[in-house]
């Protein structure tokens, strides 16, 4: 709570402001999917990034899994930790046994 300490997050949507206008009136740009595996956990109680918008991530990811938390807002892995371990945990431990590092992730 010092002076200040807000000025960097304002001084960033400021920033932004002409890209994000362009954004709103043009729409977002054809992109190619990301390719690689996404693991998204989506708060349901976001107040931020509205969980109807949800549907919109298969346009960008190509190979994905996604589920809502019920239980959680903006920040899921801080709200539900041990669940974002937990999935963390499952969606990684296959790719890294995939690239032979099996048991690096515990």
């Amino acid at each position: 709570m010092k002076p200040g300490n807000l000025a960097g997050g304002f001084a960033w949507y400021r920033g932004t402001l002409p890209m994000r206008q362009k954004l709103i009136r043009e729409g977002a740009p054809k992109l190619a999917p990301i390719m690689c595996p996404t693991r998204v956990l989506w708060g349901a109680r976001d107040p931020i990034l509205r969980v109807e918008w949800m549907d919109r991530l298969p346009e960008y990811f190509a190979d994905l899994s996604a589920t809502v938390v019920p239980d959680a807002g903006h920040f899921v892995h801080y709200e539900t930790p041990a669940l974002a371990n937990r999935e963390m945990l499952d969606f990684l431990s296959p790719l890294a046994d995939a690239k032979g590092w099996k048991g690096a992730l515990g």
